[in-house]
C-alpha cells in the first residue's frame, strides 16, 4: 500500500482492524504492530514478516486470497485486490474477522512451535504423571505450590526497561474440578470457581493477601470476557480478564482455558497470568495463550 493510500481511508481501515485493543489488558495495547510499505519496497528484510496484508488498489478485478509461504517459510499472506478504494475497503470489512482470526491463530501456532522446542521436559512429565495432562511449559518455571487438584508454576525474570531492570512474574495455574452440567460454561460460574481456587492457594506479596478476579473499578465493568473455542476437536471455554490481589497492590492480565477430560467427569483449567507493570503485556500474554492452548490429554486421563 503506498503512502497516500496509507494516510487516507484504506490505511485508516487497516489500522482500525489490526490495531484493535486486546481484550483483558490493564491498558490499551494493539493486537498487532503494523508497518506499511509500498509493493516495490517489499524487499528481503520485510519479506520475512510472518503475517502480511497485501493491498492491491487499482487492480483489474476484485480478489481475496490466502497465500502461505509466499516469500518465507511460515508466512501467511492475505491478498486483497480491488479496482478502487471503496470496493477494496468493502472487501476488507467483509473479511476483517476472518483476517484477524487467521493472523492470531497463525501467531499462536508459531509461538506454540517455539514452546515445543523450549519446553522443560521434567515439568511436562510431572504434569502428565500427576494430572494426566500435557502442557508445553518452557524452561525457567518452578513449582510454587502443588496439591492433588492444583498446581502453581512461576517464572521470575529480570527484564531491562527505561535503563533499569524490573522483575517480571509469569505464572501458570492448573486446577481440576468435578463436572456436573453444561451450566459450567459461563463467565460468572468460572470466575467464582477461579476465585475459590486462588483464595485458597495463590497468596500475594503481603500477609493475608491472595489473588482475585477484578470485576469492576469504580463504575468501570472489568468482568472477564469469555467464549467457546475448539481445542483439538473438543469443546473448551476461554476467559480473558484482569487479576488483582486482595490485601495488596498487584495485578495484571490473565487467560484461562477450561475443558473436559476424556472421561467427561472432570473440568481441567489451565491459566496464564503476568505481572509486568513497567512493560507492555502483549508479548507475555501471546506466549501464555499459546501455552494454555497446548493443553492435551492422553487417551486415558488420570481422574
Amino acid at each position: 500500500m503506498d503512502k497516500g493510500q496509507w494516510e487516507s481511508e484504506p490505511g485508516i481501515a487497516v489500522r482500525a482492524l489490526l490495531e484493535q485493543p486486546i481484550a483483558g489488558m490493564p491498558q490499551r495495547e494493539a493486537r498487532f504492530r503494523v508497518a506499511q510499505c509500498r509493493k516495490q519496497d517489499f524487499a528481503s528484510l520485510l519479506q520475512v514478516h510472518h503475517s502480511v496484508l497485501f493491498a492491491d488498489i487499482g487492480a483489474t478485478s476484485t480478489l481475496f486470497k490466502w497465500r502461505k509461504d509466499l516469500h518465507a517459510r511460515g508466512q501467511l499472506v492475505a491478498e486483497v485486490s480491488a479496482p478502487d478504494p471503496v470496493s477494496w475497503m468493502r472487501i476488507l470489512n467483509e473479511r476483517g474477522p476472518e483476517i484477524l482470526q487467521a493472523f492470531e491463530g497463525h501467531q499462536r501456532a508459531r509461538t506454540a512451535r517455539r514452546l515445543v522446542r523450549e519446553r522443560d521436559n521434567a515439568l511436562v512429565n510431572t504434569l502428565h504423571a500427576r494430572y494426566g495432562i500435557r502442557l508445553d511449559i518452557p524452561g525457567g518455571y518452578r513449582i510454587v505450590k502443588e496439591t492433588d487438584r492444583f498446581l502453581w508454576l512461576q517464572r521470575d525474570r529480570l527484564m531491562s526497561g527505561s535503563g533499569l531492570e524490573h522483575n517480571v512474574i509469569e505464572g501458570v495455574l492448573v486446577h481440576t474440578h468435578p463436572y456436573s452440567s453444561d451450566s459450567t460454561w459461563n463467565v460468572p460460574y468460572l470466575v467464582e470457581l477461579r476465585d475459590s481456587v486462588t483464595k485458597a492457594y495463590v497468596n500475594g506479596p503481603d500477609p493475608g493477601s491472595y489473588m482475585i478476579v477484578q470485576r469492576a473499578f469504580d463504575e468501570i465493568d472489568l468482568m472477564p470476557g469469555g467464549y467457546a473455542v475448539d481445542l483439538n476437536g473438543e469443546f473448551a471455554f476461554v476467559m480473558h480478564g484482569l487479576f488483582g490481589m486482595h490485601g495488596a497492590k498487584m495485578g495484571g492480565p490473565f487467560i484461562s482455558l477450561s475443558t473436559l477430560d476424556p472421561s467427561g467427569t472432570r473440568i481441567v483449567t489451565a491459566e496464564g497470568f503476568v505481572y509486568a507493570p513497567q512493560f507492555d503485556k502483549r508479548p507475555y500474554m501471546r506466549e501464555l495463550e499459546a501455552l494454555v492452548f497446548s493443553l492435551r490429554f492422553d487417551e486415558e486421563a488420570t481422574p
